[in-house]
Parts: structure tokens; C-alpha cells; sequence
């Protein structure tokens, strides 16, 4: 940040703008994560919009002291996170999760990024909070401690400056998940850069802790699938998934009519060689090598979880848009 800002501008550079819905878990240790902070604390604003939360993440953002809550009860959480932006006086927003916490140096490495590349959006992964669990380890494959870096903003670290926020209208309200990898691909089409970097890496406390809980986050990220035809039609995993859709369903059929039968066994071989192309991919993505036989049947089953919640999200879709 320029000293001319710090010495003449009375208003914050940064405004954090946190999402919260049901975070009572999390969203006081979030929230203390920023305050413990290196950073200038005139330089900042904390924005938590609560959306209708029925526990008591209201209460406990309100009694942090420092931040400004709002309540947005209704809408989906692209909703949530425009109204916290239109409440923000910083140059700069920040969107984070209300379930990720902050290291001390994180505000300033922010700083640092947007003065050399002051026109452009960042973004950053998640690491894994120190009790993860094997479903956690799995899905993330950590590498000499950092996580993957994600191909497209993560609600959980994105950082824009608020007048490019503006020019493009914001994130999409229409969709009840997915709206990052949208505002991602608006920026870039309208030939305005996107920067991912370990810097604004953030301690994701919520992810998927059992299997059951993982199989429901998939489902909820798939169900928009039809909704943002455009932007899936752009996507790879949409098109795994439909091939994994349509082939577990029949082998369905034909373990019913034909089991034993050769096309029932090559279309066997299909849907469980899908997941596992999957696994590679992660797996190369993040230089994870390993040879252990549990580690890569975990890797494995979570793949194939992955596209059974995808599978079932996408179905829950259609129907959503067929009545």
C-alpha cells in the first residue's frame, strides 16, 4: 500500500467481506484469525453477512466487537457476498469463508500482490487444518505442505479490487454454489487477469470430514450444472460426469437383464477405470506419488464418491429444471 493512501485516506484499504450461515463452529476462530493479524488494523474492515443462520454465528460475529454484521436471510450465497460488497468501503475486497482462518502475514503478503499487479483479481487454495481427517488428506493431497493450487477462485480466498468487482458485475446470484469458477470466468472474458498464488492460502477448517458429508458437498456443487449450461459445457468434470452417469446407469440395467455378459463386463471395466483416470490426474496434479495400497484405494474411493455425488447432483439438477 502507498504511504499517500495511509497518511490521507481516512477509509480502510481492505474490506473482508465473510459469508455465514450456520458457523457457530468456526466463524469466532475465523474471525480472530484476522484480528491477530500483522496488518494495520486502520487498514482494514471485517464485513460478516449473516444468511439466516439459526444457530448462533449472528451473535458471535456481533460479539467479536470489531466486525460489521449484517443480515441477508434470503438468497443464495452470491447474494450474500454482493451485499457485503455493496457495504464495503475499502479499494480492495477480500472474500473468505467463514469456516478458514488466516496466518498473522496474510494481509500483508495481500498488499504485496495487489501493488504489483494492481488491475487483476488473486486468489489463492486451502490448506489442511492440522486434525485432518483421511477423507480430507485424500481430497487435498497436500505436497511438502502446500495444497494444489485451484484452476479457478475459491470463495475461501479471492481478492479483487471493489471498481473491477463493480465492472462485472458482481458474483452470480442465480446459483446456489459455483458462483467463484463464474466471477472467474467473467473476469477473464472480458480480458481482465486472474492470479493464483500460495500467498492467500487459507486454513480450510469445513471441508468434508466423512464420507456421507463429501458425497452431500458433491451434490450441492453439481446441482447448478444445467443452470450454468455455458460455463459446464466448458468443464472436463462435467463431461466425466455425464460419461459416469450414464454408464453406472446402465450398468444397472444390465446387471439386472445381462450380468455376465461381456458388455456388462466391459462397461464394468468403464465405470470403475473413470475414477481412477481421476485419481491420476490429482495425483500428477499435485506431484503426489505414492505406492502405499490403502493410501491409493482412499484416493480411489473418494474419486468414486466424487462422481456419484457429481452424478446425483446433476440429476437433482435436471429435475429441478424440468418442473
Amino acid at each position: 500500500m502507498n504511504k499517500k493512501h495511509k497518511t490521507e485516506n481516512a477509509l480502510p484499504y481492505f474490506s473482508i467481506v465473510i459469508p455465514v450461515y450456520n458457523e457457530e463452529e468456526h466463524i469466532g476462530s475465523c474471525l480472530q484469525s484476522i484480528f491477530n493479524s500483522d496488518y494495520d488494523n486502520t487498514q482494514y474492515e471485517v464485513i460478516v453477512v449473516d444468511n439466516g443462520s439459526e444457530d448462533r454465528s449472528h451473535q458471535i460475529a456481533v460479539s467479536s466487537g470489531r466486525a460489521r454484521v449484517f443480515q441477508l436471510p434470503e438468497g443464495n450465497v452470491g447474494a450474500v457476498r454482493n451485499y457485503g460488497a455493496d457495504q464495503a468501503h475499502g479499494e480492495i475486497l477480500i472474500f473468505i469463508d467463514a469456516d478458514c482462518l488466516l496466518d498473522n502475514e496474510w494481509l500483508n503478503r495481500a498488499e504485496k500482490l495487489i501493488e504489483e499487479h494492481p488491475n487483476c483479481a488473486h486468489g489463492g487454495g486451502a490448506k489442511l487444518p492440522n486434525n485432518a481427517t483421511w477423507i480430507e488428506t485424500s481430497w487435498l493431497l497436500v505436497n511438502k505442505g502446500r495444497p494444489i493450487l485451484p484452476k479457478h477462485l475459491i470463495g475461501a480466498s479471492t481478492m479483487i479490487p471493489k471498481d473491477l468487482f463493480l465492472h462485472i458485475g458482481g458474483f452470480n446470484e442465480r446459483v446456489s454454489s459455483g458462483e467463484d469458477t463464474d466471477l472467474h470466468n467473467r473476469i477473464e472474458s472480458n480480458n481482465m487477469s486472474v492470479i493464483i498464488d500460495h500467498a492467500l492460502d487459507v486454513t480450510h477448517l469445513g471441508n468434508a470430514k466423512t464420507p456421507l458429508q463429501f458425497v452431500r458437498r458433491q451434490i450441492w456443487h453439481s446441482e447448478n450444472y444445467l443452470i450454468n449450461l455455458g460455463n459446464s459445457l466448458k468443464d472436463p468434470v462435467f463431461f466425466i460426469t455425464l460419461t459416469f452417469l450414464f454408464s453406472s446407469s446402465l450398468l444397472i440395467i444390465q446387471s439386472i437383464f445381462l450380468s455376465g455378459n461381456k458388455q456388462f463386463l466391459i462397461n464394468l471395466a468403464l465405470c470403475s477405470l473413470i475414477p481412477a483416470l481421476l485419481s491420476y490426474k490429482r495425483m500428477y496434479r499435485a506431484r503426489y506419488f505414492t505406492l502405499t495400497p490403502h493410501v491409493l484405494l482412499q484416493i480411489y474411493f473418494l474419486d468414486l464418491l466424487y462422481l456419484t455425488g457429481r452424478s446425483i447432483g446433476l440429476l437433482k439438477g435436471a429435475l429441478k429444471k424440468s418442473n
